[in-house]
């Protein structure tokens, strides 16, 4: 599933995975694409992102995301699979970001 951020098609990002009628998104990979910098806790399982003037604190398994020190729920808990976390897709509207699922494409814009 190729996908396309600032109108960009980006190849190599690990693919999405559908689950609890949720789509999500490999958290660094996207993160990275979209400029920013991660950080993984592998014993807390805890992912430290730095996007722009964002920084979020994302832990496996919990819906409760910290965004520059505001508690945010998510529709679904991040989850780990092959020393991967995964978080919904919309977690990026929460940081500014427009986005659309076409079939197997995901598009993310700045707003």
């Amino acid at each position: 599933m190729p996908y396309k951020i600032e109108g960009i098609d980006i190849e190599g990002i690990t693919e999405p995975v559908l689950g609890e009628g949720t789509t999500f998104v490999p958290l660094a990979n996207v993160a990275q694409a979209l400029g920013g910098y991660a950080e993984f806790d592998h014993v807390a399982k805890v992912a430290r992102i730095q996007m722009g003037d964002y920084v979020l604190q994302v832990q496996a398994d919990n819906p409760i995301v910290d965004i520059s020190g505001t508690p945010v729920e998510l529709q679904a808990a991040p989850f780990i699979d092959a020393d991967t976390m995964f978080v919904p897709v919309r977690l990026f509207e929460k940081l500014g970001y427009t986005m659309s699922v076409d079939g197997g494409n995901i598009a993310l814009e700045s707003a």
